[in-house]
């Protein structure tokens, strides 16, 4: 589902500008505070309502301006040619479109935009906290059970309101959220259990093409004791959870561990095959997406030469090209950009002082 064209103001340092894009792999070079990586978060910010570099809007938008405004032209399998709209406005207004049609929630345009950032920040994945982990258990879920988000929101529900009745100590209400609470902690954990099942066997294949050499086991621990009832964790549990005033247990407290030799990885790899992990990880995340789903992921590397070397950069752009996705890959250098990588489908940009220019190959 590739984007032909965008279109970008108000972002950072970058001019107003219009891009036509390449379906297959759009190069992005250009010095660091240039705004190559600003192209990238504008299409994260339109996908995912947020930026991966910051949380707060007010360093997105650029200094001069009081808006935010994105266009981006998307031809996808299902929808066939459509057109997204995301307006941010200073004061924090917002307004999401999708051929004209207003969107009620950054959901919808999240799952007809699937995107994946592999980018320096992304060893949170493994160093970062069990949010981290979840949420990317969370984004595969979502795109492939079409009643996840609404399972989701119905157990966050079901856990505010636990939580509200241990604050004010209502121990005799207890029992009627639990059930809820249980049913709801259950789904959830059921299709998440389910996806790492297929998810695992992709994730293997795709570290063995990157580093043969590299042997790293994926767990999941579900927030609670797995060889207990999640009802029977709660009871022996409510005392302490009603001197914290909050739920201890439950699938807002799961997590993926990903270990070499059984201790955590990020203490036992090196950067470089802690950011292959990592890349090993949104690949098959997004090949398992393509599979299940007969939709194609927009891949968002920055930085590609960051922590690999030529032979590692070598394997993910041939995993990436296998995919037949379309991507988009910053760097400093335009060589070490094109010396790795050279499909004829491509178009290359130059970035200097937030002018974006299409370049010659």
């Amino acid at each position: 589902m590739p984007i032909r064209h965008l279109s970008i103001s108000g972002v950072r340092n970058l001019q107003p500008l219009e891009l036509s894009l390449h379906s297959g792999v759009n190069f992005i070079y250009g010095a660091n505070g240039s705004g190559k990586t600003s192209i990238l978060e504008a299409i994260v910010l339109i996908a995912a309502g947020k930026s991966f570099r910051t949380s707060q809007l007010k360093h997105v938008l650029n200094h001069d301006a009081d808006r935010i405004e994105i266009r981006m032209t998307v031809e996808d399998e299902e929808l066939g040619e459509c057109t997204f709209d995301s307006l941010r406005l200073k004061s924090g207004d917002q307004l999401l479109k999708l051929n004209d049609s207003v969107l009620t929630s950054q959901a919808e345009a999240s799952h007809w935009l699937p995107v994946q950032i592999i980018d320096p920040t992304t060893f949170k994945l493994l160093s970062g906290s069990p949010e981290e982990r979840r949420q990317f258990i969370d984004w595969g879920v979502f795109h492939v059970e079409q009643n996840f988000m609404d399972q989701w929101r119905t157990f966050r529900k079901q856990l505010k309101q636990r939580n509200a009745v241990l604050k004010q100590k209502e121990e005799e209400w207890l029992p009627v959220w639990n059930k809820g609470f249980v049913e709801s902690a259950q789904v959830i954990d059921e299709q998440r259990r389910a996806y790492l099942k297929r998810f695992k066997p992709e994730f293997e294949r795709i570290l063995k093409a990157l580093d043969p050499d590299v042997d790293v086991t994926l767990a999941y621990y579900p927030g609670w004791d797995k060889d207990s009832e999640l009802s029977d964790v709660l009871a022996k549990q409510q005392e302490r959870d009603m001197v914290l005033g909050y739920t201890q247990a439950g699938p807002h407290r799961a997590e993926l561990r990903i270990k070499v030799d059984k201790q955590p990885a990020a203490e036992i790899l090196s950067r470089g095959q802690q950011k292959t992990v990592v890349a090993a990880l949104k690949i098959a995340q997004g090949a398992m997406f393509q599979q299940e789903t007969g939709r194609r992921t927009i891949y968002l590397v920055d930085d590609l030469a960051s922590e690999l070397d030529e032979k590692h950069r070598f394997a993910l752009c041939k995993l990436l090209e296998d995919l037949k996705c379309q991507v988009f890959i910053t760097s400093i250098d335009k060589e070490k950009l094109t010396d790795i990588w050279q499909p004829v489908a491509s178009k290359v940009f130059h970035v200097e002082q937030g002018q974006v220019s299409e370049d010659s190959r």
